[in-house]
C-alpha cells in the first residue's frame, strides 16, 4: 500500500532564528505500522545527512493517508489554512533524493531540475498557476 505522511516541524534558521515549516514522505510498503517506522528512520536518516533537517528541533506527525490503491483522478491529499499574509518560506523538492523513476515538474524557474543551484537560504517568489479573482485590500 502506498502511505503519504504529512508532518510540520520546528527550526532553528542560519540566523538562530525560529522558524516552522512543513514537509510531506511518501513510502509504498505492507501496513501503517511499517510505514511509521520508514518516516521514522527516513527523518533520523535526513537529520544526519542533509543541511536543512540538522537544523529542525523537533518534528510533529500530521497525519499519514493510506491508499489501498492509486486514484485514477486527481484527489487533494491536504489542503490548510493560516491567517495573515503567506509569509516567505523556502522550499526544497526532493532533498538528497537521487532515484530514477521520480521526477519533479513545475513553473519554472519555480521548480530546478538540480536544487544545489539555489541558495538553501534564497527566497523565491511563487508564480501564479490558477488566478480566480484579486486579493481583497485592507
Amino acid at each position: 500500500m502506498l502511505y503519504i505522511g504529512h508532518f510540520s516541524f520546528d527550526e532553528v534558521g542560519t540566523k538562530q532564528e525560529i522558524r516552522h515549516g512543513y514537509f510531506t514522505a511518501v513510502v509504498d510498503t505492507v501496513n501503517i505500522e511499517r510505514a511509521t517506522a520508514e518516516f521514522r528512520e527516513l527523518i533520523h536518516s535526513m537529520n544526519k545527512a542533509e543541511e536543512m533537517f540538522k537544523r529542525i528541533v523537533a518534528v510533529y506527525m500530521e497525519d499519514i493517508i493510506e491508499f489501498h490503491h492509486v486514484p485514477g483522478k486527481a484527489i487533494v491529499t491536504r489542503i490548510q489554512s493560516s491567517a495573515g499574509e503567506f509569509p516567505k518560506s523556502i522550499t526544497h523538492n526532493l532533498p538528497g533524493i537521487v532515484t530514477p523513476g521520480i521526477n519533479i515538474y513545475g513553473l519554472g524557474p519555480d521548480v530546478r531540475a538540480n536544487e544545489k543551484e539555489q541558495s538553501k537560504d534564497e527566497y523565491m517568489e511563487t508564480r501564479i498557476f490558477i488566478k480566480f479573482r484579486e486579493r481583497p485590500t485592507r
